[in-house]
């Protein structure tokens, strides 16, 4: 069951990758495009560009922060856990990752909600459904729910070890 658990989180991280890399092409091809026909006195301003930057932000931030989550790149303050011995840590850890599970649970259940809502408006210069500017927020929190899974089943499957005395 772990090895399944381990090849979704590292598929997720995959996924991760390539939507974050893509939506960031995206975004700085908007935004050059936009600069561009600024100051170009020959040209209008594309006004579609400012849309399409602030959409790929969205995919970038959220699918980026799963990667960032999973490779456990993200700032943490450890200045109290550190405090404690070294099993008190572990149980914190996997209390950690039962909230942030819950957390995500809530996002991913009213986050579904707002998908659908969204599905009706569109933006103003570029007329995309803002559904495909949620969606990439949406992914996000899936694929960070995925990394969850996979370090809280870790950190169970660890517990005897840890609470022996041995590292996990």
């Amino acid at each position: 069951m772990m090895k399944v658990i381990g090849r979704c989180s590292e598929w997720a991280e995959r996924i991760g990758i390539v939507l974050a890399t893509g939506s960031g092409f995206i975004m700085l091809f908007a935004l050059l495009v936009g600069v561009t026909t600024r100051w170009l006195p020959f040209m209008t301003s594309a006004i579609w560009s400012e849309e399409i930057a602030r959409m790929c932000m969205l995919w970038l931030t959220a699918n980026g922060a799963s990667v960032a989550y999973k490779r456990a790149d993200l700032v943490r303050f450890n200045l109290l856990v550190d405090l404690f011995s070294k099993k008190v840590r572990y149980l914190l850890e996997l209390v950690s990752y039962v909230c942030v599970g819950i957390v995500l649970g809530v996002l991913l259940k009213y986050g579904y909600e707002m998908l659908l809502l969204k599905m009706r408006v569109r933006a103003a210069a570029t007329r995309i459904s803002y559904f495909w500017w949620a969606l990439g927020l949406y992914i996000g929190f899936v694929l960070m729910a995925v990394h969850t899974v996979w370090f809280a089943a870790g950190h169970v499957k660890d517990w005897k070890k840890v609470m022996k005395g041995g590292g996990a």
